[in-house]
């Protein structure tokens, strides 16, 4: 009796197998991660360690990553005569990032002031 209602509730005579389709959330975290631009999984403290020790002492407490996205590492200057200098030092500081962080992980840098 209780399989027929189950099984007219359902549209099958047979109980659903449950573990069909199912996968673990960790299959998914290399795509998810791909799709909003950060590859390989880069975490947030890899990039401020690594930035913080490329940049030296005087820059990096007048800097901050703020979001890296689809390869832009956007880093926030507190003032606008150290957002000039770092213009100028910006394709060395690219260099160096890439070779910490990967070329593929960080392709751009862009300052903003904050």
């Amino acid at each position: 009796m209780r399989t027929d209602v189950v099984g007219q509730w359902v549209g099958a005579s047979r109980p659903l197998n449950l573990e069909k389709n199912i996968s673990e959330a960790g299959a998914h975290i290399e795509a998810i991660l791909e799709s909003i631009g950060v590859k390989g999984g880069l975490d947030e403290e890899r990039v401020k360690e690594a930035w913080s020790m490329l940049a030296g002492n005087l820059i990096a407490k007048q800097t901050e990553p703020v979001s890296l996205r689809k390869g832009c590492l956007t880093l926030k200057v507190l003032q606008p005569a150290m957002r000039y200098h770092l213009e100028q030092l910006k394709p060395g500081l690219l260099r160096k990032l890439q070779s910490e962080l990967g070329a593929e992980n960080v392709t751009s840098l862009r300052l903003t002031i904050g």
